[in-house]
């Protein structure tokens, strides 16, 4: 009987908690760009291959072979104009399933090439969803 209630009391507590909505400063764009991440271990620096999994202005998660401990400085080599930028970023979450990374001030190289990246993936994001908009125009307007 009283494993029941310590059972209900924790699905209640799970059911709250899914209420919590996260704000983020800019937008996020799904992104699957495959790049460069470059860590810095007792032994000396390491490079391994990652996946972005979405990106913003100030940083993005991606999918990193072998997970970067958090506050961890990291270095993401990324293409952006057909050009390799370096940016220095601190890892503020890590599981064996994604990371996240924060990105330091960026060089005007680097922050002209992702506002770029942006609106390019904005403006696809766009195109591919244009029929949803329209249909919930059209549900709503009914």
């Amino acid at each position: 009987m009283k494993t029941t209630n310590l059972f209900v009391d924790c699905v209640e507590a799970l059911a709250r908690s899914r209420n919590v909505k996260i704000a983020r400063r800019e937008p996020r764009y799904v992104a699957s760009v495959i790049f460069k991440l470059q860590r810095f271990l007792r032994f000396g620096p390491v490079t391994t291959q990652a996946i972005t999994l979405d990106v913003s202005t100030s940083g993005m998660s991606a999918l990193v072979c072998g997970a970067p401990c958090v506050g961890e400085t990291v270095v993401i080599e990324l293409l952006l104009q057909g050009s390799p930028v370096e940016m220095l970023a601190t890892v503020r979450h890590s599981t064996n399933a994604k990371s996240g990374f924060e990105f330091y001030p960026l060089s005007p190289l680097a922050e002209q090439g992702i506002q770029r990246w942006i609106e390019e993936l904005s403006r696809h994001e766009e195109t591919q969803f244009a029929y949803l908009s329209a249909a919930a125009v059209k549900f709503v307007s009914d």
